[in-house]
C-alpha cells in the first residue's frame, strides 16, 4: 500500500487528537487531574506564571519573568506576580500601537448604497456620551450600530496576544464573565460597549464595591437586566431582572438563597466585626432591593430626561417607602425592623442596598471562590478560599482591594503546588497558540483579487471562535461562561478548537500570519525541534508520550537524531516544503495535546 502524505497528517491527527480526547475528558471528570493525566509531570512555577497567569507563554513574556530578580524559582514567581499586578508600571506600548493600527471592514448595503471601507478602532475611546449618539442616528445601520462592540472585540484580541499586562488581561476577562452582558442583546449595548469595557478595566483590580456600582449604572447591565424600566408600582417594585441577579450572581450567590424561607426572622445571623447580616438572602431581600432601585435608569431622552446615554435618578419613580435588606433579627423567630427609613431618596436607598450586598460576608466567599477557581483549579482548596475571604474582608474599603486579594491567593502555597487543575477554554487555548507562536493576527482589506465579499479576515476569526461556544461578549445568559473542565472536555470545543490552529493562517480562516519553521532553528534534529517547540509552548520538555509521538511524527520512519529528511513515495514527498509542512503539523499537533491545554 502506497503512503501518501495525507495518511501521514491524518495518522498523526487522529493519535494525537485520540490521546488529548482521553486526558482532557479525565482532567474533567477526576478530582485529581494531574494524576489522571499520568504522561504530564508537575511544572515550575513559571510555567504556573506563564500558562495560568497569562493567556500562554511568549518569548517576550518569558524573557520578562527571567529578567525579574530573584534568586529561587518561588522568589522570582513572587517578583513575577508583583510586577504583573503593578501592571499601569509595565511599558505597554507596543500593544497599544497595535491596537492603533488596527484595521476592521465594515460591509453593508443600505438604501441601494454598499458601503465597503476598512477603517480604524475609531470608537475605543469614545466617550459614553459620544457612543450613545451612534444609538439616536435615526435610520442608522446595524451594521453602524453595533461597529463599537465589534471594535471591543478586536482590541480584546490583540491584548490576549501581545499585551505585557498578561494578568490584568486575565483579571479583565475574568470580571467580564463575572458582570456578563451579551453585548448584542440590544443595539444601546452594543453601540456603548467600549463604555462597559472600560468600567470593567479601570476597576478589575480596584475595590469591588466601587465596580459594582458603576457597572450597575452603565448602559450595558441597566438595558441588558431592565432595571432601566425599574419603576415604582406594585408590591415588588418595578422590574426585578437586575436585583434577582445582584444577588444570585454578583454578590451572594445562589448557595447563600434560602427558597423556601419566607420569614426574615428566622434566618440565622452572621457577624464580621460590629456589623450583623442576615447569612442569606430570600425573594424578599430580592423584592426590596428592586424597590432600592426604583428610578435608577438612564438619560434616554424619555419622560423629560436628557437624551446624552448618562446614569439618570428618576426620583419620581421612586419606591419612598421603607425596606428591608439583609437585615438581622434581633432575637431568634423576631422579624428584624426595615433599615431603609421612608423618604431615603433614590440615591442613598440605591447606594446602601449595594454596599450591603457587596460588604456581606457570603458576598466574600462567593467571590473568593471564583477567584480561586479562575486562578488555581476547578475544585479550590478550602484552605485558599478562607485565606482569600480574609483579605477580602479586611480590605472591603481598600481602594485596591482585588489586587489585594489576587496577589494573597498566587502567593499562596496552594496555589504554587497546583498545575493542571484546569484546562484552557477554547479563547484561553487559541490565544496560547497564536502567543507561542509569535503569531501576527491580521488586518482587513477592502477587497481580494476584486472581491469586495472578501478580506473580513476579523469577522472569519470571530465566526470560528463561537462556533466552540466560548463566544467573546456573547454568552446567552448573565451567568457568564462555565469555568470548569466538565463543560468544556467534550467534542465540540475541543474538535472545532483543533481545526482552528490550522483554519485561522488560512486567508478564508483569518489570514493570521504564523511562520512556524521560520522560527525553528535551523539544522536541528527531529528530537532538537520537538524539544524547542515543547519548551516554547509548554515552558517545559513533558516525560512520557508525547514527546515520543511528536519525534516518530516528525522523523516518518527516518533517524530521530538527524534533522527530518523529505520521504519517497508520492510526487511532492521529496521536497522541502513536504519538509516544512510536517514541521508545522507537528506544531499545530502539539496544541492538540492534553499538555498543551492544562493550566
Amino acid at each position: 500500500m502506497e503512503l501518501t502524505r495525507r495518511d501521514v497528517l491524518e495518522g498523526g491527527v487522529a493519535l494525537i487528537a485520540g490521546l488529548a480526547a482521553a486526558g482532557l475528558a479525565a482532567v474533567g471528570t477526576s478530582p485529581a487531574p494531574v494524576a489522571a493525566c499520568s504522561y504530564t509531570q508537575p511544572a515550575s512555577l513559571r510555567t504556573i506564571a506563564m500558562r495560568r497567569l497569562a493567556f500562554g507563554p511568549s518569548p517576550e513574556l518569558m524573557a520578562m519573568y527571567d529578567a525579574t530578580p530573584g534568586a529561587s524559582d518561588e522568589e522570582r514567581f513572587n517578583n513575577w506576580v508583583r510586577q504583573q499586578l503593578n501592571y499601569t508600571a509595565i511599558d505597554n506600548t507596543p500593544c497599544a500601537n497595535r491596537i492603533l493600527s488596527a484595521q476592521l471592514k465594515i460591509r453593508y448595503t443600505h438604501n441601494s448604497s454598499t458601503i465597503n471601507e476598512v477603517r480604524p478602532l475609531s470608537w475605543l475611546s469614545a466617550s459614553r456620551e459620544t457612543l450613545w449618539q451612534q444609538r439616536v442616528v435615526p435610520d442608522l445601520p446595524w451594521a453602524e450600530r453595533i461597529r463599537p462592540y465589534e471594535e471591543v472585540r478586536v482590541a480584546t484580541w490583540l491584548r490576549a496576544v501581545y499585551s505585557r499586562r498578561q494578568l490584568f488581561e486575565v483579571m479583565v476577562d475574568f470580571w467580564h464573565n463575572h458582570f456578563n452582558v451579551r453585548a448584542t442583546a440590544d443595539q444601546r449595548i452594543a453601540a456603548t460597549w467600549p463604555d462597559y469595557d472600560r468600567i470593567i478595566r479601570t476597576h478589575a483590580l480596584g475595590n469591588f464595591y466601587t465596580m459594582l456600582v458603576e457597572v450597575t449604572k452603565s448602559v450595558a447591565m441597566m438595558y441588558y437586566l431592565n432595571n432601566v424600566s425599574n419603576k415604582a408600582g406594585g408590591g415588588e417594585g418595578g422590574n426585578e431582572n437586575f436585583a434577582r441577579e445582584l444577588f444570585e450572581l454578583h454578590t451572594l450567590g445562589s448557595d447563600n438563597y434560602l427558597k423556601f424561607y419566607s420569614q426574615r426572622g428566622n434566618i440565622p445571623v452572621v457577624e464580621y466585626g460590629s456589623e450583623r447580616y442576615a447569612s442569606a438572602y430570600i425573594d424578599y431581600d430580592v423584592y426590596d432591593a428592586s424597590r432600592c432601585l426604583t428610578g435608577w435608569t438612564i438619560a434616554n431622552g424619555r419622560d423629560g430626561r436628557p437624551n446624552t446615554g448618562a446614569f439618570y435618578l428618576m426620583e419620581s419613580w421612586h419606591d419612598n417607602y421603607p425596606k428591608t435588606v439583609l437585615a438581622p433579627a434581633p432575637l431568634p423567630g423576631i422579624e428584624p425592623a426595615p433599615n431603609f427609613p421612608f423618604n431615603n431618596g433614590a440615591e442613598r436607598d440605591g447606594m446602601e442596598a449595594l454596599r450591603l450586598a457587596a460588604r456581606h460576608p457570603g458576598t466574600a466567599r462567593h467571590l473568593c471562590t471564583k477567584l480561586c477557581r479562575r486562578l488555581v483549579a476547578d475544585n479550590p482548596p478550602e484552605s485558599l478560599i478562607n485565606t482569600a475571604w480574609s483579605v477580602w474582608m479586611q480590605h472591603r474599603d481598600s481602594p485596591d482591594q482585588i489586587r489585594r486579594v489576587v496577589e494573597a491567593i498566587l502567593l499562596s502555597p496552594e496555589a504554587k503546588s497546583a498545575f493542571g487543575a484546569k484546562i484552557c477554554r477554547p479563547l484561553e487555548a487559541m490565544w496560547a497558540f497564536l502567543r507561542a507562536t509569535n503569531a501576527a493576527l491580521p488586518n482587513d482589506v477592502p477587497a481580494v483579487n476584486g472581491d469586495a465579499t472578501q478580506g473580513g479576515y476579523w469577522s472569519s476569526l470571530f465566526w470560528s471562535a463561537d462556533q466552540t461556544g466560548h463566544r467573546l461578549f456573547g454568552w446567552d445568559t448573565p451567568t457568564g461562561h462555565p469555568d470548569r473542565a466538565d463543560y468544556w472536555a467534550n467534542t465540540n470545543a475541543l474538535l472545532r478548537t483543533w481545526n482552528i490552529f490550522y483554519t485561522m493562517a488560512q486567508s478564508w480562516g483569518g489570514n493570521v500570519t504564523i511562520d512556524i519553521v521560520g522560527q525553528t532553528p535551523p539544522g536541528l534534529s527531529c528530537a532538537g525541534i520537538v524539544d524547542f517547540w515543547l519548551q516554547r509552548m509548554l515552558t517545559y520538555i513533558p516525560t512520557g508520550d508525547l514527546r515520543t509521538l511528536l519525534i516518530n511524527f516528525l522523523a516518518q520512519g527516518g533517524d530521530p537524531n538527524q534533522p527530518p529528511q523529505p520521504l519517497r513515495g508520492a510526487p511532492d514527498w521529496g521536497s522541502a516544503d513536504a519538509v516544512n509542512d510536517r514541521i508545522v503539523a507537528m506544531v499545530q499537533l502539539l496544541a492538540t495535546s492534553p499538555e498543551f491545554w492544562l493550566r
